[in-house]
């Protein structure tokens, strides 16, 4: 009827109105843990069950909690409704748009559900819809374009360390072990020098947790999400290891951005001087792991351009830094 996304009758009668908003009510409540609030409010609440990208081993988790419905909630139809499992259900954004509607209708024996009534419902619908299926692109174009949160400064680390190392090609990729002691060895070893430099850089700072991981630690994956491309990551899933190394063709792109970010959204903000410092502090500790990854074939660092990448970082914080960046 109507075309709408609310999908209610053209007429319903006052017995139908009271079912139907009671039925919403107690399963809102059952499955939300609270009472129906304002409209856009819930709607957000909603988005937990409802984002086109919410997580699935979370939403697997959460649904698997959710209690059982009372007897007759099932009978309520779509798409006011989302059937989950047995005796399971969820209000949709329709359903909590249905809710709201018939609560604002005056007493009557009969009502006439007509297009004024459900145009504004089916506007909030298709802009709340549009922003949940956008958020994740505006996400990602935010993170490569630099306006969203900067980088955090362990996983800036990972990536200067990366760097150090010449994990700049398929050929000198850091080896992500997925299991036994060489993955223990490789990682202890890799994260060494990303904690010295986060701790000369922000000394005051508790560090990352003791033990990070290349297979299951954040730090990569938040510089992947800042650096898209320009960082491959394949995966490790036993018994096949994996691997990660930055493109060699962006290389001049990540530096600016790594300057950029340590530049910013930081309560200690890199200068030229911290910088060099933290560097330093991060080249040496690396250095004194390298028997350890030489033993795997890790080993790639070269004197010389070690300091050629050190100078290209602190001009492109100094180039930011005279440029307002």
């Amino acid at each position: 009827m109507h075309g709408s996304l609310v999908g209610l009758p053209e007429k319903i009668d006052s017995a139908r109105v009271h079912e139907l908003r009671q039925q919403l009510t107690d399963l809102w409540q059952l499955t939300m843990g609270r009472s129906p609030g304002g409209l856009e409010a819930d709607l957000e609440l909603s988005r937990k069950w409802f984002d086109p990208v919410a997580q699935g081993e979370r939403l697997r988790r959460e649904l698997s909690a959710l209690p059982t419905v009372p007897k007759g909630a099932s009978e309520l139809a779509s798409p006011w409704t989302y059937h989950v499992g047995e005796n399971k259900w969820l209000v949709t954004p329709e359903g909590r748009c249905v809710l709201d509607l018939l609560e604002a209708l005056p007493i009557a024996p009969i009502h006439l559900i007509s297009d004024d009534l459900l145009v504004p419902y089916d506007r909030l619908l298709g802009r709340t819809y549009q922003r949940w299926g956008r958020h994740r692109l505006e996400s990602v174009v935010g993170l490569l374009r630099g306006s969203d949160k900067p980088l955090q400064i362990p996983a800036a680390a990972v990536v200067i360390a990366l760097l150090v190392n010449r994990c700049t090609s398929e050929e000198r990729a850091l080896v992500r072990f997925a299991a036994g002691p060489a993955r223990d060895v490789v990682d202890g070893a890799f994260f060494a020098p990303v904690k010295a430099f986060h701790e000369t850089l922000v000394p005051k700072q508790v560090s990352a947790r003791a033990h990070p991981r290349l297979i299951s630690g954040w730090m990569l994956y938040e510089a992947r999400r800042r650096l898209g491309d320009g960082l491959v990551l394949t995966d490790a899933r036993r018994p096949r290891d994996g691997r990660v190394w930055i493109r060699p063709d962006q290389i001049d792109v990540i530096i600016g951005r790594l300057a950029r970010d340590l530049m910013r959204g930081h309560r200690v903000r890199a200068t030229p001087e911290t910088l060099g410092r933290a560097f330093d502090a991060l080249v040496d500790a690396l250095r004194l792991e390298l028997p350890k990854l030489a033993g795997y074939g890790l080993v790639h660092e070269r004197p010389p351009e070690t300091r050629r990448l050190r100078q290209r970082l602190i001009d492109s914080l100094s180039d930011g830094d005279l440029n307002g960046s």
